[in-house]
């Protein structure tokens, strides 16, 4: 049996890692980002072992900051034992525990992000110098890697519903959270809604409406994606699974923030392949009728086979 370990470093990147696990046949281990207890409760029911290595930096926060971190996180890399078999999953948590795991001599593969398509992202980009492959969701994705890039289909993870209809609009932006958006929404006066807030107060959301069901993180946001009528999220890797594993009509709202993540051409674009509706940041908007307008237009999705059990066929074989 191969050893394989995967590197889940946060956000939708955990979110990959956790879908690999899903479709392996047996426990694999892990690297988490130190501190991220949101991650691990992700990977715990699939880890047979958890290593922590620290994370440089989150979008938005200074470059500064990755350098300083760099030698705790090499340190903290070399201590992890050899293994047959890495996958990373993206961002700059990634590169350190993969590159250390390549000089020992393992096979290195990496997941692009779902949203890339333009240019590839930084990390990824480091490590498929050194990978077998970089594993792409769409067709659309194959020229940024050449002959290295293997199209799978989308990577998600098992769904663990049935698709359903309760009523409610779920907003979901991810770990950073989104508060323009929240208040433009709350500006509509629409009451049946839930709302995930990541690192924004959820105290402070509620206050736009007390009928709001509002919560910072739930590891199971599987739950909500498959009851809602619709989803509204950020260019995110929710906007996929909302699409690809409950089929729901979606609508991606580009968040400015985040300098470091996609450009706002590559979101557009994301959300064509996706046959979801897309809106710049609340930033640009007129008034809040882009948004309502939006939510009267949107549509059912396309229809995708899910790619992740050709990506843990490609690592076992």
């Amino acid at each position: 049996m191969r050893r394989i370990l995967i590197i889940a470093s946060g956000g939708g990147h955990s979110g990959f890692a956790r879908a690999i696990a899903q479709y392996l046949p047996f426990k694999a281990d892990f690297v988490v980002p130190t501190g991220d207890t949101f991650t691990l409760e992700m990977v715990k029911p699939y880890a047979e072992r958890v290593y922590y290595v620290v994370k440089g930096r989150e979008p938005g926060e200074p470059l500064m900051k990755l350098f300083f971190a760099i030698p705790e996180a090499v340190e903290e890399s070399f201590k992890i034992p050899r293994y047959d078999v890495v996958v990373a999953t993206g961002s700059n948590h990634s590169v350190f525990p993969s590159a250390v795991q390549r000089i020992k001599g393992a096979e290195v593969y990496v997941v692009e992000s779902q949203d890339r398509f333009t240019r590839p992202g930084k990390a990824v980009k480091l490590i498929s110098t050194f990978s077998e492959h970089v594993f792409l969701h769409w067709e659309e994705q194959r020229r940024l890697y050449g002959r290295k890039g293997l199209v799978v289909g989308p990577i998600v993870e098992k769904p663990k519903y049935q698709a359903r209809d309760e009523g409610y609009l779920l907003v979901t932006t991810g770990s950073m959270g989104f508060m323009r958006l929240y208040k433009a929404l709350a500006a509509l006066g629409l009451d049946d809604v839930v709302v995930q807030t990541g690192r924004v107060d959820p105290s402070e959301v509620q206050k736009l409406n007390p009928k709001w069901r509002v919560f910072q993180f739930d590891p199971d946001i599987e739950r909500w994606i498959s009851g809602a009528s619709a989803v509204i999220t950020h260019q995110g890797k929710t906007a996929m699974e909302s699409v690809v594993m409950y089929g729901k009509p979606t609508i991606i709202v580009y968040n400015r923030d985040w300098r470091s993540a996609t450009t706002i051409e590559d979101a557009r674009t994301y959300a064509e392949v996706l046959g979801a509706e897309f809106l710049d940041d609340p930033l640009t908007w007129g008034s809040t009728l882009e948004l309502k307008r939006a939510l009267d237009e949107m549509r059912r999705p396309k229809r995708f086979e899910i790619g992740t059990p050709k990506l843990v066929d490609e690592i076992l074989k």
